[in-house]
């Protein structure tokens, strides 16, 4: 008997692992297309680490999503068999006053999300590595953390697989067979077609290309990554002693050491503009080397004269807002859409996978979407 999936996912990294496992657990019959291998290394899931943290700034909402997203993690953590989220804390460093990080210290509050305020005095005896006198204060809550990416998106995959989810790797799909106010199916680039009651299209930085018929507000840029290895005092870094951690005034972050000794340093800010493979994906610029240095020799001075690094690219796709689009295709009845992640999005892949499985087999999701549609644009 040929089988007739109910859905088709375009997008085998974290959003489409995520929504691919909640739709099998719904029964669905589910096949997810990716066009490299799963996880695809260039593509914003195929790092090592993500951030995970409930610190928004004044923006309530995204904490609540974070706060949804918590005990859906632990859930997959404990149904696999790699412990990809790690809990240790997440460390907002202020430069100022009335900033960022006191307004994401005014919604943990609100919502009674643990949190605590660390002085100058704090900050120079908890890590003693930071420059303490560059800040104001520190805030520190316990319940942040790290994700492993590559090891999330796998375990989850394997989940969803677990439930009956066909994953097919090395397929590239090149057009859509539309018909009707629907998409009938998928053609990949060897001639076979893909059909399906409904599709969603989860392809990250590959949204734009795939979906231009829709002319989505997305913008793909190139984001350039170092992992370096401290040049002493190694022992403070490891991941018991030094969280993940923000400076948002400086527009950078960074992690605790967790790959042969080499800890990660990226920034907020979007790069330039390009695509996937445009450059090797370990080639960072000049530039960025001596934008590093420059941030670390202010804020973490030991760090700054590293001589051990290699960089990492890898592509996100964002809308003007940051906003996600979480949404049905524009005029089509059974294609949606779940795009512009980049830089934020990892943290609630699995509230937004049930939200968009829900969406889809039930017309609506417990997750209000109203923020996240295409509309809005």
């Amino acid at each position: 008997m040929i089988r007739k999936d109910d859905v088709v996912i375009v997008g085998g990294g974290v959003m489409g692992a995520s929504a691919a496992y909640w739709l099998s657990r719904m029964g669905r019959q589910v096949t997810v297309i990716e066009q490299g291998e799963v996880p695809n290394r260039l593509s914003a899931s195929g790092d090592q680490l993500r951030i995970f943290r409930l610190s928004y700034g004044k923006d309530a909402f995204y904490t609540e999503m974070a706060a949804q997203s918590l005990p859906l993690w632990r859930e997959l953590v404990q149904q696999g068999s790699d412990k990809f989220f790690i809990q240790n804390g997440f460390l907002d460093l202020a430069t100022q006053a009335h900033g960022y990080e006191e307004a994401s210290l005014k919604v943990l509050k609100e919502h009674k999300i643990p949190a605590v305020v660390l002085d100058k005095d704090d900050l120079k005896r908890h890590y003693p590595m930071l420059n303490s006198r560059a800040f104001r204060f520190g805030l520190l809550h316990k319940d942040g953390g790290m994700l492993w990416a590559t090891r999330a998106v796998s375990s989850i995959m394997g989940l969803a697989q677990r439930k009956g989810v066909k994953v097919r790797a090395h397929v590239k799909v090149t057009s859509l067979v539309q018909a009707k106010g629907s998409i009938q199916a998928l053609k990949d680039s060897s001639g076979k077609v893909w059909e399906a009651e409904s599709f969603l299209f989860a392809p990250g930085a590959w949204t734009p290309e795939l979906l231009k018929s829709y002319r989505l507000p997305l913008k793909v840029t190139r984001q350039q990554q170092m992992y370096l290895r401290p040049p002493f005092n190694r022992g403070r870094y490891r991941e018991e002693h030094f969280p993940p951690f923000s400076i948002a005034h400086a527009g950078f972050y960074g992690f605790p050491m967790h790959i042969h000794g080499f800890m990660k340093i990226g920034e907020f800010r979007k790069g330039a503009p390009g695509k996937p493979g445009d450059v090797p994906d370990r080639e960072i610029t000049p530039a960025f080397e001596r934008k590093c240095r420059v941030f670390l020799k202010r804020y973490i001075p030991e760090l700054a004269n590293f001589t051990e690094f290699e960089g990492h690219v890898c592509y996100y796709a964002s809308t003007k807002d940051q906003d996600f689009i979480l949404d049905r295709l524009p005029g089509t009845a059974n294609a949606f859409v779940m795009a512009g992640f980049s830089g934020h999005g990892f943290k609630f892949a699995p509230l937004v996978g049930q939200a968009m499985a829900q969406l889809i087999v039930g017309g609506k999701s417990e997750l209000n979407l109203h923020r996240f549609r295409l509309s809005r644009f």
